[in-house]
């Protein structure tokens, strides 16, 4: 059984609305519908689990009266790990993979969540990052300290996962040391299981402020343009 977790449990406070940014409409529907349709459909997806910030339980479920797949509501954390934990808490010993992908990120194509998912089947671990199109410089204080090779350098994107038995002991590990961290390779690199990369898509980006909005905006109706 394969499992991904959609933490959608922050309040998104860089876009500059009322609502969070999850909820917010992207063409006809809400942003995190997009998102959780690429899982859909994916019969490599048997569960989706759904962290949720506190009051938004009964509106989601209402707009996933027609969702064809397997769903779990839990309440979402103050933080992402703990939103993903919270999640992760609630899925059967039996899964074999269990991935998590950002609720606003909703461009993943299901061929990249199928590459991610058999990196984890064959090494354990992996995430989902994008090489750097752009030379990278290391600044401080407005002063450029060094250039860093950008063959280096990857953006961490999503879906990222792993075998159930080593997110498990990640978890573990984590919460004995009262450790946070930002993703969930970030915590496996930290408990020392090694996170193998697979290359993601530019369009697969997280919206996080209003220009990203204005862009996902834009991107949808050109995708609708060329169906």
């Amino acid at each position: 059984m394969n499992v991904v977790i959609v933490p959608a449990g922050g309040v998104g406070k860089r876009v500059g609305e009322k609502i969070p940014k999850q909820f917010l409409p992207l063409g006809s529907r809400p942003l995190i519908r997009y998102t959780l349709h690429i899982f859909e459909m994916m019969p490599e997806i048997d569960l989706v689990v759904i962290p949720v910030v506190s009051g938004w339980e009964e509106y989601l479920r209402e707009e996933l009266s027609d969702f064809q797949k397997e769903f779990e509501l839990v309440p979402g954390g103050s933080s992402r790990q703990e939103s993903v934990y919270n999640g992760f808490k609630v899925i059967s010993s039996s899964a074999e993979i269990v991935l998590v992908h950002d609720a606003c990120r909703p461009f993943a194509t299901p061929s990249l969540v199928r590459k991610v998912l058999q990196k984890i089947q064959e090494k354990g671990a992996a995430l989902a990052a994008l090489p750097s199109r752009d030379t990278v410089k290391e600044v401080n204080n407005e002063i450029v300290l060094r250039t860093i090779p950008r063959e280096k350098i990857y953006l961490a994107h999503t879906p990222q996962g792993a075998r159930h038995e080593l997110l498990k002991e990640a978890f573990s590990w984590a919460r004995k040391k009262g450790l946070e961290f930002t993703d969930e390779a970030s915590l496996l690199e930290a408990c020392g299981i090694p996170v193998f990369v697979v290359p993601s898509e530019f369009k697969n980006f997280k919206i996080t402020t209003r220009e990203d909005l204005h862009l996902a905006c834009a991107l949808l109706k050109c995708e609708k343009t060329h169906v």
